[in-house]
């Protein structure tokens, strides 16, 4: 079963941002992330309360996310660079 895929407002203002093809291209890879968190995780990392943050590096940008394995979400929280 896939897991609810959540994303934070100025994630949705950077990809809406970005020109089309690259944009596809990262919602695509964020559909991804949604059926199978843990397969796309290039590194971790902790949030303020020391939960445990994955971040999957995709088209040049860093994007933070979540697993909520409890309530099935997979919760985008921030999208940079990579450098």
């Amino acid at each position: 079963m896939a897991f609810r895929l959540l994303i934070d407002l100025e994630v949705l203002e950077i990809l809406q941002a970005l020109p089309r093809g690259r944009r596809i291209k990262i919602l695509q890879h964020l559909r991804k992330l949604q059926e199978s968190p843990e397969h796309y995780s290039d590194y971790k990392d902790q949030d303020a309360l020391g939960r445990r943050v994955d971040v999957a590096v995709y088209e040049g940008w860093a994007i933070f996310y979540w697993t909520d394995h409890a309530d099935r979400q997979i919760k985008i929280l921030q999208m940079v660079t990579a450098d």
